[in-house]
């Protein structure tokens, strides 16, 4: 190599030339390890944000149960099964919902009325889709704090 002196009466120590087959042996161990670990990285941040919605435990934030209770009332209302609702029928998704996504009208009345308007502003008084609405509902109805 023309970048180092090596001399053949000098030993390995005392030239500054490295050694071809430790350089590729150090290179493709160093390649694989870190590899896996930013393999493993990768897949635990991924798991970890779908365990914050789809756990089975108590206090978890949003489970399996409260989507397809969603999924039903959604359901409901959208009697041609589009996907996608006018804006004005999803008063009656708040209305039927239960569980942690319900929302009470007498009691939240303005977080009601917020929801709906917000929806309304944002898709000019069109058609929402499932995921809108379900999104909404996430962001909105579930208490963050705890």
């Amino acid at each position: 190599p023309p970048a180092c002196y090596f001399r053949p009466s000098d030993n390995f120590w005392q030239s500054n030339c490295g050694n071809y087959n430790w350089a590729i042996l150090f290179f493709c161990s160093f390649y694989v390890i870190i590899t896996y670990i930013v393999l493993n990285l990768l897949v635990a941040i991924i798991m970890e944000n779908f365990s914050l919605f789809y756990s089975n435990e108590e206090d978890a934030l949003l489970s399996y149960a409260d989507i397809r209770n969603f999924q039903t009332t959604w359901n409901l209302v959208d009697v041609n099964q589009r996907g996608t609702i006018p804006v004005r029928r999803v008063k009656y998704i708040l209305r039927l919902l239960k569980g942690r996504l319900e929302v009470d009208t007498q009691k939240d009345r303005l977080l009601f009325k917020h929801m709906c308007y917000e929806l309304e502003r944002l898709h000019n008084g069109e058609d929402v889709t499932f995921h809108d609405v379900l999104s909404m509902l996430s962001y909105r109805s579930i208490d963050i704090r705890k």
